[in-house]
């Protein structure tokens, strides 16, 4: 049981190859904007369709070339829940979801009345979609995904148009609502907090192509690649090189450190380190660290709870960048002043050439 996708297929801007397969009930897709995401999606649920490959969900084939199988969007069990939620205009929040039921009036009735008690929108049952908040339209389509009772359902960046505030609600009614739910969810986004949140499973695409895929909390602490790195929030990526057998060289820092457990990374393909910007240490007057660096602070933009600085290195003429958690540290830094910053070896983050 689960999902393979192995597809090809030009498009204007790259040429999509996606491979992976996956059993995981809870897949996040991230990426940046315009590399693919969205395309797979559609791929998957037949809206349109590659140029070559397959696509087996369950076991049945519902995509392939070789076979000669297309099976037609409405026939594939899967429910796509598009960024506007593609509700009926025309149809109260009741009939929207009643016209996906199969079964009598009555079956009809009886199931929308109990999704819309589970769905929490019960008193809105007689209101159009345009009578509707953003958070009430997602929960009306969410329903109506649960009354059609896919295999598969796919989530196409459902929070991008939402306010902060608004979007960790509906994420944390989204979890609630589809927690009894035992089939397969793809939720593709550009956001990592969202993804981290959701998802047992992560794919990072760029271009068209898997760059990554692993379990997601494992992802985001061991990323293998530079663009997995800065996809996940490591900022800082930094050339680095095996020095005999026991350290690692990080010329830009001008520092070596005792090379750790690398968890089956293979230090033969080393060729980056990443520092995620908490990991940085400002050391006050008098601190001490065998692993220090002298930096020029170039730009400081301050949060209401983080301030952001990015500073730059004798070695290099990159910016680099870390972050202050304002309730911790009491620090003063000034534009075009100095700071000492140490290095946790044990954070670092092992990247192949």
């Amino acid at each position: 049981m689960g999902l393979k996708v192995d597809i090809k297929s030009k498009l204007d801007s790259f040429d999509m190859d996606i491979s992976f397969e996956t059993s995981a009930n809870r897949i996040g897709i991230l990426g940046a904007s315009g590399m693919g995401k969205s395309m797979l999606l559609k791929y998957i649920s037949g809206i349109v369709s590659p140029d070559e490959g397959l696509i087996v969900l369950n076991g049945d084939f519902i995509f392939d070339t070789g076979k000669k199988v297309n099976i037609r969007p409405q026939n594939r069990n899967i429910a796509y829940m598009f960024q506007n939620y593609a509700l009926f205009p025309n149809m109260s929040v009741r009939k929207n979801i009643e016209i996906i039921i199969d079964g009598s009036s009555k079956d009809k009735q009886e199931k929308a009345t109990r999704l819309m008690k589970k769905f929490y929108i019960s008193d809105l049952e007689n209101k159009k979609p345009s009578e509707l908040s953003g958070g009430q339209q997602q929960r009306v389509a969410l329903a109506r995904i649960m009354a059609y009772e896919p295999k598969l359902i796919l989530l196409d960046e459902p929070f991008s148009a939402m306010d902060k505030d608004l979007k960790e609600k509906l994420q944390i009614e989204l979890e609630e609502m589809t927690a009894d739910y035992e089939g397969m969810i793809i939720m593709v986004s550009h956001s990592k907090d969202e993804i981290f949140r959701f998802s047992e499973e992560l794919i990072i695409i760029d271009s068209g192509r898997v760059v990554e895929h692993a379990m997601t909390k494992e992802l985001f602490e061991n990323p293998s690649t530079i663009l997995g790195a800065k996809t996940v929030g490591v900022n800082n990526i930094l050339d680095a090189r095996l020095k005999g057998d026991s350290n690692i060289e990080i010329p830009t820092l001008n520092i070596n450190i005792p090379l750790a457990d690398l968890s089956g990374f293979d230090k033969e393909r080393l060729g980056y380190v990443g520092i995620r910007d908490i990991d940085f240490h400002i050391l006050k007057p008098g601190e001490v660290s065998k692993n220090f660096v002298d930096a020029k602070v170039e730009k400081i933009f301050e949060g209401v709870e983080f301030v952001k600085v990015f500073f730059s290195l004798e070695s290099s003429d990159e910016l680099y960048s870390l972050r202050i958690n304002k309730s911790e540290d009491e620090i003063k830094l000034l534009t075009n002043g100095s700071l000492r910053l140490s290095i946790d070896e044990k954070k670092l983050v092992y990247i192949e050439k």
